[in-house]
């Protein structure tokens, strides 16, 4: 989520570090769970689930200490957020149906909201593909003035240089996504007046596109690591199986795109409210008085899959 990153960071670094030495996911050396298939995605391609998250439980209850941790806190993320993030039952869910919700939630003099990073890192492998995958759906506030919910990727180190993957964010309830590559640095100045070679602090960007329906049911966001042409690599995103936008190594650099994307990703769901992508886009504040609370980011399934390697 842009340079809010930095803070999520500096939360997770030991919870990270321990993850690691329990899974050899960072170094892409994943064994399938399953061996099963999945079509549609990628031109005949055989994705074999390695991972998926699991949301069943009694309603009201919260995510397996086992999958996922909280990132809490009320810093702004890096980003000017004004909500609190909590690991309270009354911002982050289970719904009783197999659905996690985030709801954000005003309660009189502040907002309050939830995030939360998986205990596993996961890789795509050398020579092969790295999907991950979920069923979402946007939160259907009437007034969604300053909602920003967000599927991503992040990886271990240092930001932007070992790089985050958005795969899906959207602001202000205007039905869009977007899909984000962030790497390079942030002390090179670029005449546009971002920085290094991602163009930060934006990042490698589709852009808001649209998304019919994402507030009124669930779709399904994707983005594929393609590690198979070892002279340039790709990073695709895809909605409901559609590609709708790309990033190559030739765009940055073998050494940049090595350092951003070779090696392990925590995987992120979170609703955040206000911040400078959701002012940006309105030009306005935001949230608002009249921004609706209790609007819900429901996840109904997320995969991670692999295809050779």
């Amino acid at each position: 989520m842009l340079y809010r990153a930095l803070a999520t960071r500096r939360r997770l670094a030991l919870a990270l570090t321990a993850g690691v030495a329990v899974l050899a996911l960072v170094a892409g050396l994943v064994m399938y769970a399953d061996g099963g298939t999945i079509a549609g995605i990628g031109g005949g391609v055989q994705w074999h689930t390695a991972w998926s998250a699991s949301f069943s439980g009694p309603a009201g209850s919260k995510v397996s200490p086992r999958s996922w941790s909280y990132d809490t806190g009320s810093s702004g993320f890096g980003n000017g957020e004004v909500e609190v993030m909590t690991s309270s039952a009354n911002n982050v869910f289970l719904d009783g149906r197999g659905d996690l919700d985030i709801a954000a939630i005003y309660q009189g003099t502040l907002w309050t909201s939830g995030r939360i990073v998986s205990t596993q890192q996961f890789a795509a492998p050398a020579s092969g593909q790295m999907m991950v995958s979920a069923s979402i759906q946007q939160p259907d506030a009437a007034d969604a003035l300053g909602y920003w919910p967000a599927f991503w990727l992040l990886g271990p180190g240092p930001w932007p240089a070992d790089g985050e993957i958005d795969v899906m964010e959207d602001v202000n309830g205007l039905s869009e996504t977007a899909g984000t590559l962030h790497c390079g640095n942030l002390t090179q100045r670029d005449p546009d007046g971002s920085f290094g070679p991602c163009h930060e602090y934006t990042g490698l960007s589709s852009g808001l596109r649209p998304c019919p329906d994402c507030q009124q049911g669930y779709q399904t966001y994707s983005v594929i690591v393609d590690r198979r042409d070892a002279a340039d690599e790709q990073i695709r995103w895809y909605l409901n199986g559609h590609e709708y936008s790309s990033v190559s190594e030739s765009q940055v650099g073998a050494a940049v795109w090595d350092k951003a994307v070779n090696h392990g990703f925590s995987i992120i769901l979170d609703l955040a409210m206000g911040g400078t992508y959701p002012q940006d886009q309105c030009h306005c504040t935001a949230p608002d008085s009249q921004t609706s609370s209790g609007g819900v980011l429901s996840v109904r399934s997320l995969t991670v899959s692999y295809a050779g390697g």
